[in-house]
């Protein structure tokens, strides 16, 4: 268990560094469609890091929030920070209301 720590770190520091690729992405571009698919390609490849901490999911769940105020998205980012917290906690609320709701 001594590796899990420097785990974290990698994964959350490979979501921050994505983040600030993306941060540049849109700073260097306002409507360019080819940035656009680089800020999307940057997009999913966050989601599709898992978090290990709360720096990953703060970074997920605020591009998302930013995303969902300013654009159309999907929430894909939401949806991959979800299934990290699900993941860390062991705990799907989700589940359980749907569960409660079926019986």
């Amino acid at each position: 268990m001594a590796d899990k720590p420097e785990r974290k770190n990698v994964m959350d520091e490979e979501i921050t560094t994505l983040f600030q690729q993306w941060l540049i992405a849109v700073e260097n571009t306002q409507s360019a469609k080819d940035d656009e698919a680089v800020l999307a390609r940057i997009e999913s490849r966050i989601a599709a890091t898992p978090a290990e901490g709360l720096r990953g999911l703060v970074v997920k769940l605020g591009l998302q929030r930013f995303l969902n105020e300013h654009a159309d998205a999907t929430s894909e980012l939401a949806t991959s920070a979800y299934a990290d917290l699900m993941r860390l906690t062991g705990h799907d609320p989700a589940a359980e209301i749907l569960a409660k709701l079926r019986s």
